[in-house]
């Protein structure tokens, strides 16, 4: 607001310094050229002659000589004392010197002009000439209508814009969630067109979202849940204990199952909800990759899971959040390695760039770049034997690109899989 008052406060100040300089100079231009067929330089003219004239004439004469005459100019020509004369001092010492001086009266639109007569105290007086009142009406006109253009020019860009953010409003309020504001609007509006697209791309990243979770969600907990009503039916009738055993392990495994799809799901909802407030403080990649292989070691005995660390490097990360891009990286490469997995690392400019590769059977190039998005599995019978529902990557993704970084998916030396995550230093 104080930007856009700013702005046309400043545009109406040089308008009308402007526009009134130029009305002052096209008035002046005017009353010049006016004033060289009137006023003082004709009436002396006529004063020579009058003067010429009358000290001809015995003083008794004089007064019926004007009287005469001035039926032929128009205005009323007679002779007066000086005393009477409203005038200034100066104006009499200039009538003394025989000079013409002119008397103006804006009021009755009048002028009158003054000699004195040679050798004579009595003063020719040319007067009341009438002459047009100079109408303020005509500029004031003018110059509103000037104003008024300026306003048009500079509001006439902030209307258009605002028609198209109400198109583009309108558009979107009736479902169309793909519509923008045009970025080409005036500089006023910029801020509000950016906002306003900024929110679309919100709401529909949450619509699409919205639409993903529950498809999933309905998809996805299917197979745990069935599993769970199986083993719970056969638990009820066989009367072994070693199958009853097996059965209720089987529970406890899809138990632990739908547990990390709800935790997957409820990460992966909260991105949507909001932005997660991130906890950078400097941290040493290494040791943060170290402490998550550690796990994976332990763990997976069928697999060498090796960690080549460069020279040790300090970085301004959320540990957490690092830690679970390490993680669910990892926990996909273990899904689909046959025999070895190798985390390392190495600078690239200004950033750091992790490397997570795997000796599994890789993935399609056509395929990399859709992996990264929410329930998407590459190989279904595969990952149902594996398990998941395809927020994994998803996750990574959004949460590298907090760090504003990025992530990739591409073929290592030995033709499996390589995910690269790269981060600012």
């Amino acid at each position: 607001m104080k930007n856009l008052f700013l702005r046309l406060y400043l545009l109406l100040i040089v308008a009308f310094l402007g526009f009134g300089w130029s009305l002052d100079q096209f008035v002046d231009s005017f009353e010049a050229d006016q004033n060289i067929t009137s006023d003082l330089d004709i009436h002396k003219g006529t004063f020579f002659l009058l003067n010429k004239e009358l000290t001809r004439l015995e003083e008794q004469q004089q007064d019926d000589y004007l009287t005469a005459i001035s039926s032929s100019f128009g205005f009323p020509i007679g002779l007066s004392a000086v005393k009477p004369l409203n005038i200034s001092q100066q104006q009499r010492q200039h009538l003394d010197d025989g000079g013409v001086v002119s008397v103006y009266d804006d009021n009755q639109a009048s002028s009158w002009f003054y000699q004195q007569l040679s050798n004579s105290n009595k003063v020719i007086a040319i007067g009341p000439v009438r002459y047009e009142a100079k109408s303020s009406a005509l500029w004031s006109i003018v110059f509103f209508v000037f104003i008024a253009l300026v306003v048009f020019i500079w509001v006439w860009p902030i209307a258009r814009g605002l028609r198209e953010l109400t198109r583009a409003a309108t558009a979107f309020g009736t479902g169309d969630f793909t519509v923008r504001a045009k970025m080409s609007s005036t500089a006023p509006l910029i801020e509000l067109v950016e906002r306003f697209n900024a929110m679309a791309q919100r709401i529909q990243r949450l619509v699409e979202s919205h639409k993903e979770l529950s498809h999933g969600v309905s998809h996805e907990l299917r197979t745990p849940i069935a599993r769970l009503r199986f083993a719970m039916e056969m638990v009820r009738e066989v009367d072994e204990q070693a199958l009853r055993v097996k059965y209720l392990d089987t529970m406890d495994t899809n138990i632990e199952e739908l547990d990390g799809l709800v935790d997957e799901l409820l990460v992966y909802a909260r991105f949507d909800r909001e932005e997660p407030n991130l906890d950078i403080a400097n941290h040493d990649l290494a040791e943060v990759i170290a402490d998550q292989l550690t796990r994976f070691q332990e763990t997976e005995s069928g697999l060498d899971i090796e960690f080549i660390p460069s020279p040790d490097l300090t970085i301004k990360i959320d540990r957490a959040a690092i830690c679970r891009v390490v993680d669910n990286l990892v926990r996909n490469a273990v899904r689909y390695a046959e025999s070895r997995i190798t985390v390392s690392y190495e600078f690239v400019n200004d950033r750091v760039e992790v490397f997570i590769d795997d000796d599994g059977p890789g993935i399609p190039e056509q395929s990399r770049v859709e992996l990264f998005k929410p329930f998407v599995r590459l190989d279904q019978s595969r990952d149902r034997k594996s398990g998941g529902i395809g927020l994994g990557l998803a996750i990574v993704k959004r949460l590298v690109e907090l760090h504003h970084g990025t992530v990739w998916a591409s073929e290592n030396d030995n033709g499996g899989a390589r995910f690269v995550v790269s981060l600012p230093l």
